[in-house]
């Protein structure tokens, strides 16, 4: 097995759980009778959006800091981070789309790992321009 491809499956697995909540966007658009480029006007809709959106704007960071921390510090807490990352992301998804409010859990626990790959990555670096 190549050194990185857990942190090549992970990755892998980031992007397929994003393009799967962009085409839960498309079918609450439906459901809704939201017509694009419409993003408002049913609070199901609204919360559907959210989620794909805000994964977006997390995955900016999530995924070059698992690669960084991976490389640099260790795959096995980059890759156990991003699985927890995924794991959050779901429950967020769950829990926005039922009630808004219920959405933190998911939320903390994808902050706390992006966190944890950043700060894995920031050691990591620092260690190797060190050495």
């Amino acid at each position: 097995m190549d050194d990185m491809n857990l942190t090549a499956g992970v990755t892998l697995a980031l992007l397929i759980q994003y393009f799967i909540f962009s085409l839960f966007v498309g079918a609450a658009r439906y459901k809704t009778g939201i017509k694009a480029p419409a993003t408002t006007g049913d609070p199901f809709f609204e919360a559907t959006f959210r989620v794909q959106h805000n994964t977006l704007e997390q995955l900016i960071h999530v995924i070059p800091a698992l690669w960084i921390c991976s490389y640099f510090f260790s795959q096995t807490f980059a890759v156990i981070c991003a699985s927890i990352f995924l794991v959050g992301r779901v429950l967020f998804f769950v829990g926005y789309r039922t009630a808004p409010e219920k959405r933190a859990p998911g939320f903390i626990m994808g902050w706390i790992s992006s966190i944890g790959l950043i700060l894995g990555g920031a050691w990591g670096v620092t260690l190797s321009l060190i050495n």
